[in-house]
């Protein structure tokens, strides 16, 4: 695979994860790449270690990708600081997890807002730029919950499914302008959350039930790490996934085989 020339966006990409491990993977591959997160401070250090590992170019651009206006300066302020947009990857979700009859307002909003809100505004600002050029790439992270049920994480798999029906058909109305427009469902993923619920289980009794579920889905038996579902991302971004279509790939070691 080979991404060289390309100009990619990551969202949420300011910290251990996913997100960082994207920006790596597509760095990696010859891209150049604008590290976003809501942490200035989080987004310029990914970006300074994917300048010194790989040699690409890095910039660092802060902001909230669940603002439309903050969106739509996060596309225009990458675009202008890389010289283009070829690639966005839609990596920002989360929530807080427990049962759906105790929780908030205020968390239901959140985990609304930073699991599909943050999808749809950062495609939306992109296809500005992709349209007219007729070409693009957007990479949605999705999640396996949002393809099963599973109790304690109502809220944020019901919005990781809005992802994958929206990846289904935005890719129906784009694809005759020469814009892919993809997903990835992660499984039970190992990040910072996942290992402190690891370590203090009591700390987080919702979660920790949820992760157990999963767990008993999952045939390989362990998480996977940021950078095997980071491979699928910089596989999907490339011309390797030419005739790929408005798919969402499981990547969560056969916990929603069909």
């Amino acid at each position: 695979m080979d991404l060289g020339g390309k100009k990619a966006v990551v969202t949420g990409a300011g910290g251990p994860g996913l997100g960082q491990a994207c920006a790596h993977r597509l760095a990696g591959l010859g891209a150049a790449v604008a590290v976003v997160d809501l942490s200035e401070e989080g987004a310029a250090r990914v970006a300074a270690e994917v300048r010194e590992r790989w040699g690409a170019r890095a910039v660092a651009v802060q902001g909230n990708v669940f603002d439309w206006a903050q969106a739509e300066r996060i596309v225009r302020e990458s675009r202008e600081k890389l010289g283009g947009l070829d690639i966005l990857v839609n990596n920002v979700g989360g929530g807080p997890a427990g049962p759906f009859f105790k929780q908030t307002k205020d968390e239901i909003d959140l985990a609304v807002h930073l699991t599909l809100m943050g999808t749809l505004y950062c495609s939306r600002a992109a296809l500005d730029v992709m349209i007219p050029q007729r070409s693009g790439r957007i990479i949605n992270v999705a999640s396996e919950g949002g393809r099963i049920g599973m109790k304690n994480l109502v809220v944020y798999n019901a919005c990781k499914s809005g992802v994958i029906g929206f990846t289904r058909n935005l890719a129906h109305e784009v694809a005759p302008y020469g814009i892919y427009v993809l997903g990835v469902c992660p499984g039970i993923m190992l990040h910072e959350t996942l290992k402190a619920i690891l370590r203090d289980p009591d700390a987080y009794p919702g979660a920790w039930e949820s992760m157990m579920e999963g767990f008993s889905r999952v045939p390989l038996g362990r998480p996977s790490e940021p950078e095997e579902v980071a491979n699928m991302v910089a596989f999907l971004a490339s011309e390797a996934a030419s005739y790929m279509c408005g798919v969402s790939v499981s990547m969560g070691g056969g916990m929603a085989m069909d």
